[in-house]
């Protein structure tokens, strides 16, 4: 199931973007870089705050505030159309040919290519939400069908260790509980 946010000027949004096919594209250095070079650009271009995040090896949860006059609709757009292109032009480059294959066969109607499953977007609705949601995004790596690390924190792909240590993140991040006091004072 897809879920549209509703646009709500200030609202935070939990998102998850899933590759086609579950492809564990992400185990790969090279295409793990592009997704967090996309975040890391539209933070850095003020296109929205980016306050958690975990890539998987074949899907990301972020949470995130689209800065006006941007929605979380055209960041969304915007990150998945620039890691689309990026990741097809990777793995023509390295010539990885089954990827090429399996984004041609999942291309939907008038596309060529579709790197892209899903994209899910909830509207963070209270502090409750938010809280299980982080929890949530830093838990994923240790999941059993997952299991990229014994602990959140030490996971390289992962906000959790500035939440849980106070370790830079491998991307620079908005602090939540900043922002959530900025809000109440």
């Amino acid at each position: 199931m897809v879920f549209t946010p509703i646009h709500i000027p200030g609202d935070l949004y939990f998102v998850t973007g899933t590759v086609v096919e579950w492809e564990p594209l992400f185990i790969n250095r090279i295409y793990a870089n592009t997704i967090l070079d996309s975040l890391r650009w539209h933070r850095l271009n003020q296109r929205m705050f980016v306050f958690a995040f975990a890539l998987m090896s074949n899907h990301i949860h972020w949470i995130s505030k689209p800065v006006d006059p941007y929605t979380i609709n055209d960041n969304i757009k915007s990150f998945a159309s620039f890691t689309a292109h990026q990741i097809l032009k990777t793995s023509r480059l390295l010539k990885h040919y089954d990827l090429q294959n399996l984004f041609r066969e999942n291309a939907i109607k008038g596309k060529r290519h579709r790197i892209w499953r899903t994209f899910q977007t909830k509207n963070v609705y209270s502090q409750n939400f938010l809280l299980q949601k982080m929890e949530y995004i830093h838990n994923n790596p240790l999941k059993k069908s997952e299991h990229l690390s014994d602990s959140g924190s030490s996971y390289m792909y992962s906000s959790a260790g500035y939440y849980d240590k106070g370790q830079a993140p491998i991307i620079p991040i908005d602090d939540i509980f900043e922002y959530i006091e900025k809000l109440q004072g």
